[in-house]
């Protein structure tokens, strides 16, 4: 994980606390359209949430563009002794098109994770509405 998607994730934590607190305060609402999640709001903490998500995507990809970049020769990697070795890329994703999730990964261990991540986030979104 490189500087910009640890700074996009961030940016995404922050952008939840804002919305969460804007939530609490009467600033912000959160609701479901037919079977799309909603957030609208009002006040400093709603606009602070957008603008914290924003960057959060823009660092996202900027950080996405750097690492295929640099890194030519991704599928072996030297170790001290000079020695290469084969290594992988695993990764998974879950897209949310309303309640209804799409789950994908490179092993079993990702995509049961994943699984398990899109229930909490699908939980989350009708215990705030």
């Amino acid at each position: 994980m490189n500087k910009y998607s640890k700074a996009s994730v961030l940016c995404l934590i922050l952008s939840i606390v804002f919305f969460a607190v804007g939530v609490l305060t009467g600033e912000a609402e959160v609701g479901i359209f037919f079977i799309f999640p909603f957030l609208k709001g009002s006040g400093i903490y709603a606009l602070l949430g957008f603008i914290f998500i924003f960057i959060a995507v823009l660092l996202f990809m900027f950080g996405f563009g750097r690492t295929t970049t640099e890194s030519e020769d991704l599928p072996f990697e030297e170790n001290k002794y000079g020695v290469q070795k084969k290594t992988s890329v695993k990764g998974g994703g879950v897209v949310l098109v309303g309640p209804i999730p799409i789950i994908f990964g490179s092993n079993w261990k990702i995509a049961v994770f994943m699984m398990i991540l899109a229930i909490i986030i699908i939980i989350a979104v009708f215990a705030l509405t």
